[in-house]
């Protein structure tokens, strides 16, 4: 494996920018991908707020972008309010990433509701382009997320997305965890695109569809970081590992009369973290703690 720069969405931590980076210099890291800064999404900031509310800080403590974790495309396929809104949230975002030198916008390809989703297909190519007709020539890439319910969300349509639209500026993110809430095997889905894939996310997710510390659960990573290693792989890996369930809701799960068995699927996912992570039954973690977990179990399944 080339070097990897390893990456976070801090914000699972907490949403005030300050403490997200004071665990990045406790870590010794300079990327992070925002998503909620103080309280506000990023796709909510006008360029003119950033640069005046966040772009300072960051100058001051040496922070960087590794993309932009943006909720573009996060809409129904025919919200056309949604999607004119979003369009133009795209654009304030473009000059957010150019201000930062970030390369990468996060996008999804639009949740298809109770339709077929080969039925959406020529209009969620269509909406994909209207996209990239935004950032063309900007030298920011749109960055596509596998993620559940939206047209993108198995391995075979991410694929023909990629292919149909064929755009140097549209590129993937691969995330096996959501391959796994979708039932899609996330080792196959790996061979599939991993010539085309730029930008890991770094998640987990056990048999129950909860998620867990990377190593733990179905993703596939005792499969794909070696394989990622025998292809030289340069670039980032960015943690999303979304655990804060488990330091928010195990104290509910356990402790609550019959919510073991009314949320049984959290309960056998959380007995899978105690024993993964050494917590004994009647132990809680903080937010930070089940992040940081993440955090040394990349680094060591980066380094074996």
């Amino acid at each position: 494996m080339g070097k990897i720069t390893i990456s976070g969405f801090y914000d699972e931590i907490s949403s005030s920018l300050s403490t997200q980076i004071g665990v990045l210099h406790e870590l010794g890291e300079k990327y992070m991908c925002p998503r909620n800064l103080n309280g506000k999404n990023i796709a909510d900031y006008t360029f003119e707020e950033f640069k005046r509310d966040i772009y300072p800080v960051l100058e001051k403590e040496g922070i960087k972008f590794s993309s932009i974790g943006s909720p573009i495309g996060k809409v129904g396929i025919d919200d056309d309010e949604g999607f004119e809104k979003q369009k133009k949230q795209l654009a304030e975002l473009v000059r957010i990433a150019a201000l930062t030198g970030c390369s990468y916008i996060r996008i999804f390809s639009f949740f298809y509701g109770d339709k077929e989703p080969s039925s959406c297909h020529d209009k969620v190519v269509a909406r994909l382009k209207e996209l990239l007709a935004v950032v063309k020539g900007s030298g920011v890439k749109l960055m596509h997320e596998n993620e559940k319910k939206i047209y993108g969300d198995v391995p075979e349509r991410v694929l023909k997305l990629y292919r149909e639209i064929a755009d140097e500026d549209f590129v993937l993110c691969f995330d096996a965890s959501n391959y796994v809430q979708c039932d899609a095997d996330p080792k196959a889905a790996f061979d599939m695109l991993k010539d085309y894939v730029v930008y890991y996310h770094i998640k987990d997710c056990s048999e129950y569809k909860v998620e867990v510390p990377v190593g733990v659960g179905k993703g596939g990573y005792e499969y794909i970081l070696p394989e990622l290693k025998k292809r030289g792989y340069e670039g980032f890996m960015t943690m999303e590992p979304h655990t804060f369930k488990y330091a928010l809701l195990k104290p509910i799960v356990y402790f609550i009369p019959f919510m073991p068995l009314v949320m049984k699927n959290y309960f056998k996912a959380f007995r899978l973290i105690d024993k993964a992570q050494g917590m004994g039954y009647f132990a809680c973690a903080s937010r930070k703690k089940v992040f940081l977990w993440q955090y040394q179990n990349l680094r060591k399944l980066t380094e074996e």
